[in-house]
């Protein structure tokens, strides 16, 4: 009887890719790249993407269009983010947002109005409170997808531009003191 279960789980495995993989979850070449841990010997067959900036999903606030703004085209210059990111990169500032929001309205709300008691005299906390720790936690989860993040930015390998002899010549650093 085992060798029938072995032989199904053989083709079905020939069929369908696993859908969920155990331990940590792989990091992007790109990523590799930038860290430097990238090894031809680890290459897997990567998507090729576009570098045009990816268009904003429909559908954001106007505190997550601004976030995209800013935050977007740094992080598709590092080649972090394409078309195919757009809807994670979108969670994310929907989620930075969010919490953004919900944050001035507790500060103006002040921490001792944080609490509600009940009928029955049970202090609990507002439902605000709950909403913005879920908003930093989306922000957590997807951000260090994107290296938004200490420990996923830590050890990036991003090279400075520096000029040739003729753009150096050309154009002069200026020391303004």
């Amino acid at each position: 009887m085992g060798g029938v279960l072995a032989a199904i789980t053989s083709i079905l495995s020939d069929i369908m890719p696993p859908t969920n993989r155990g331990g940590r979850p792989r990091k992007p070449d790109r990523l590799k790249r930038l860290h430097g841990t990238d090894r031809k010997d680890r290459k897997r067959n990567s998507i090729v993407v576009k570098r045009k900036m990816p268009r904003r999903p429909v559908g954001l606030s106007s505190q997550a269009v601004r976030i995209w703004n800013s935050l977007g085209p740094q992080i598709h210059e590092l080649g972090l983010l394409n078309e195919i990111d757009s809807s994670a990169f979108g969670v994310f500032c929907q989620a930075y947002g969010d919490w953004l929001e919900l944050t001035r309205h507790l500060n103006r709300l002040g921490v001792l109005n944080w609490y509600q008691v009940t009928d029955s005299g049970y202090r609990q906390v507002i439902p605000e409170v709950g909403a913005r720790n879920t908003a930093l936690q989306t922000m957590n989860k997807f951000g260090s997808k994107f290296g938004l993040d200490p420990s996923s930015r830590s050890g990036f390998n991003i090279e400075e531009n520096k000029l040739t002899e003729t753009e150096e010549f050309l154009f002069p650093t200026k020391v303004i003191a």
